[in-house]
Formats: C-alpha cells, structure tokens, sequence
C-alpha cells in the first residue's frame, strides 16, 4: 500500500433480484460478496410516517379480490395444511401486484428482507474490515483490507483465502454464512484461518465497529476516491476523504464508480456539492404527473478544484452513480472513462409496513442537468475502455473434475487466459487444453506449491483466480487498464 493510502471501511452488500439481473446484462465475471442491494432514493432513507397505514379499498375492483382471498382461505383443501396460509395469501397478493407492474426496482419485501435493506443503509458494520469474493462455494478470497483495520493490524492480505471461521470449515457454505460468521459484536474475538499459496494460518482478530463506503489512495500527485455504494454517511465520508486528498497537495482526482448500483440520491446530491457550485443543478426529477422538479448544489460545503477530474464507470454503475457521473460530467467538466453504464434513471422510496415489511416502489424518473434521461439507455463515456479480459473471465466450477492436456473441456479457455495474464507462455485461449498451456500450467504448479502435473483441477483454479486478484489489488495501476487510461488522462498536460 502506498504511504499516502487512505482508508475507510467498505459496506458489504446483499444482492437483490435487480441487481442480478443488471450483472446479467452487463456479463460481468465478478461473484462479489458485497452483500446487501442498494436501490436510488429521492432523498435519505427515513420512515415514511406521512404514509400512515396502507388505505382500505372499498371500490367494486376489490370485490373479486375479496371473493378470491375468502375462497382461499376458508375453503382451499390443502390451505389446512399450511402454516400461516392467510398471511402467505396477503404476501401473495401484494407480491402479485407489485410483479405486475413489469418494474424490476419495485419491489415488496418481507420482514428479513426488509430489515437486511435497512441495516444495508446505515454505512457501518462490525467486522474485521475486509471485503472478498466468493468465487464458489469452497473459496472465499479476500479482496480488500481496510486501512487502520483490525484486519491489516492482523497481517491479512489481499488474495487470502478463508478456510475456516472458530474452528468451522467454510467448504460448502454461502457467502453469507462466512459473512455472518465473521461478523460479530464489537470487542468480541474471531478466530479465522487463513490460506496464503501452500501456507496455512490462524490469525486471532478482535472485531470493532467501523464505517465507511469510500477507499482512497494517492499516487504521485492523482488521488482515486472509490465509491461502492450511496449510504447515509457516504456523503460526511466523503468529504472526509477530500480533505485529506487537499492537504496532501493533490492537483487531480479519480472517481472510481465501477460496480457501484446506486443507493442514496441524497448521497450522490452531497458528493456532487463538493465540486459544483452553490445553486447549480444536479439532476432533475420527472414524477407520475409530468412535473419536474429540480435539484440543486447544496450550500455550505467546501467546493475543491483540481486540474482534471476524471469518473470511471462500467456496466455495474448504476443508479445514484449514474445521476452523480452526469452531474460532474455536466456541471463539473469530467472525463467519464470506461464503458456504457448500466442504465437505471428511476427514483424509489420505501414504505415501511407495520409488521416490519415494506414496499419499495418507483416514483419518478430523473435526468441529467441538461435534460438528458438515462433510463434504459446509460451514459456513454467520453474514452471507452474495456477491462482486462482475465478479470472478466468466469472461473470454471469444477468439482471433482481432472482434464489433461490435449482435450477439449470447458475450463481450459478460463485457465488459459489467466495463465497469459500471469505471464505464463500458453498458444491459445479457446476450450482445447494444448501441451503448450499444459507445460504453462505445470510451471505454475511448481511455483505455487501445488501439485505439478499440468492438469486442470478445482484448487488449481482458485490458486490461479488469487494470483490474479493480488496482482489486481496490489498493482492496480499497471494491470487494471481503465484505471491505468484514467491515470493517463489525470496526469496528461
């Protein structure tokens, strides 16, 4: 890490069923732990109390519904055998209507999904200060380490593997398993062990609370802000991170909003208050209705200047990352470097139900400072780069498969693209496994302490995926290539 690195700590976040269906589009490689969905609001996410209870329909509409509910609920012969079946059938018809409404961000969600969001919101957890990638469901790698972190203050590095959480082998289980097992009350220890290449390890991590969605680093005179999600505190943080940015004497700054999905409007209304002046507009709203309504720069906080400003996107930015690239693109002369974002222009609020559901549902559109809708379309960027075809390479899943050189299989173009990558000397990248690649592999074997027989096997696999995220991590700017082109851009007189 570089000594000017600055550090906050990185929300994990859960995957909902927008989301999923936006990595589809995008075909993105990553499997990434970051647990909990993060969906565009008009403003902070608070209780809607003005909302009061859901409002009793008298209208003749409804009489087939309470014809159909009565019938269900008294008659039904396998009803009997149901547990809670009056409820299901409540959920069922709210779940129903919501589906029919063809909006993949409206949504309803039960009480543990509701409160999986909420607590999502909040911009803090207690852990060790990690983020990771589960890759399947035996490797779990660790991606991130936070600065100041109990982690880093353990010696974790990025590329680790977790095998084991208090003495539990993690083989088998869900992201979110190994999540919750890591995760914790502050003050409390967890045992955790850890595999770095041949070696095993057992570190002993004291687990504290720690906020943050924002990482920072400086090199030479170039900050990057990475920004993986909108949360209540993302705005305050950073500022945080700007302020330490201006004392180091930056002159240019990178905004990294690849694979960020959104979060709070709000929150991206902030962020952008730092670089566009008071009373400019940021991003518009157009309701149900026709109506526009306008949002401008927030008074009172501290503008920063920098030569060159440059946003990084990809298919995963989304959302709020969206209206914050069209806004400093707009009204703050940035070079939006990458490739076309995802596309989601709409605004949703939720409406908390007493019994601890809720109902997230879409209110309005929003558009650029200049008008520009991007619902469905995306922002196109100024200087299109394509990442680093190993990174969005899926890895083979693998169970007790072994494929020999000189066969054709479905793991032998993934291995061999990432053999290149690492610098090994292979012939091809399609599905036929040669004796060129084979010798390649045998010798990445042999380096890595694993068995050296140049055959395609699951630990394999994983062994490869790992060098390559340490080489990500560690040497982003020489092998991440849209942030080695923004870098070009930032520092090019």
């Amino acid at each position: 890490m570089a000594e000017k690195k600055v550090v906050r700590y990185q929300l994990e976040r859960h995957k909902w069923p927008d989301e999923i269906e936006a990595e589809k589009k995008a075909k993105k490689k990553k499997i990434e732990l970051i647990l909990l969905c993060i969906f565009c609001f008009v403003s902070g996410f608070m209780v809607n109390k003005h909302f009061g209870k859901a409002k009793v329909f008298q209208d003749k509409k409804f009489v087939k519904l309470s014809e159909v509910y009565d019938i269900m609920s008294n008659q039904f012969y396998f009803g009997k055998d149901k547990e809670n079946f009056n409820e299901q059938l409540i959920n069922g018809a709210i779940s129903g209507m919501v589906d029919a409404g063809g909006d993949i961000h409206t949504a309803y969600m039960n009480k543990d999904d509701s409160e999986s969001f909420t607590s999502s919101m909040e911009g803090s957890v207690v852990g060790i200060g990690v983020t990771m990638y589960s890759l399947d469901d035996s490797a779990f790698i660790i991606s991130d380490i936070l600065k100041n972190s109990p982690a880093e203050k353990a010696g974790v590095l990025p590329g680790d593997q977790i095998a084991a959480v208090d003495g539990k082998k993690v083989t088998g289980k869900k992201i979110d398993d190994v999540i919750a097992l890591v995760t914790g009350k502050s003050g409390t220890e967890v045992s955790i062990e850890f595999v770095r290449g041949k070696e095993h390890f057992t570190k002993k991590i004291i687990r504290k609370k720690v906020y943050g969605t924002v990482f920072s680093d400086i090199k030479d005179q170039t900050a990057k802000i990475e920004l993986r999600t909108f949360a209540e505190t993302s705005g305050e943080e950073f500022g945080v991170h700007l302020k330490d940015i201006e004392k180091a004497g930056v002159k240019n700054i990178i905004i990294d909003l690849r694979g960020n999905s959104g979060g709070y409007l709000n929150a991206a209304l902030e962020i952008a208050s730092y670089f566009i002046d008071d009373h400019e507009v940021i991003f518009q709203e157009d309701d149900h209705e026709g109506n526009v309504k306008q949002y401008k720069a927030l008074e009172g906080f501290k503008k920063y200047k920098f030569n060159k400003i440059v946003v990084l996107v990809d298919q995963g930015t989304a959302s709020a990352s969206e209206a914050l690239t069209g806004a400093l693109k707009e009204r703050a002369d940035a070079i939006v470097v990458g490739e076309r974002t995802y596309g989601k222009g709409t605004v949703q609020i939720p409406l908390p139900f007493n019994d601890g559901s809720m109902l997230k549902y879409t209110i309005g559109e929003w558009m650029t400072p200049d008008g520009h809708k991007i619902n469905k379309v995306g922002i196109e960027p100024d200087v299109k780069v394509a990442q680093e075809k190993a990174f969005i390479t899926p890895m083979p899943k693998l169970n007790e498969q072994v494929f020999k050189p000189d066969t054709v299989n479905p793991a032998a173009s993934s291995v061999q693209i990432y053999l290149d990558f690492l610098g090994y000397p292979v012939d091809r990248s399609d599905e036929y496994f040669s004796f060129t690649s084979s010798k390649a592999l045998q010798q990445f074997q042999t380096n890595h302490g694993l068995i050296a027989d140049g055959n395609i096997r699951a630990e394999v696999c994983k062994s490869l995926v790992s060098e390559m995220i340490q080489r990500q991590k560690n040497e982003s700017y020489t092998y991440d290539l849209q942030l080695k082109k923004a870098m070009e851009i930032a520092t090019k007189n």
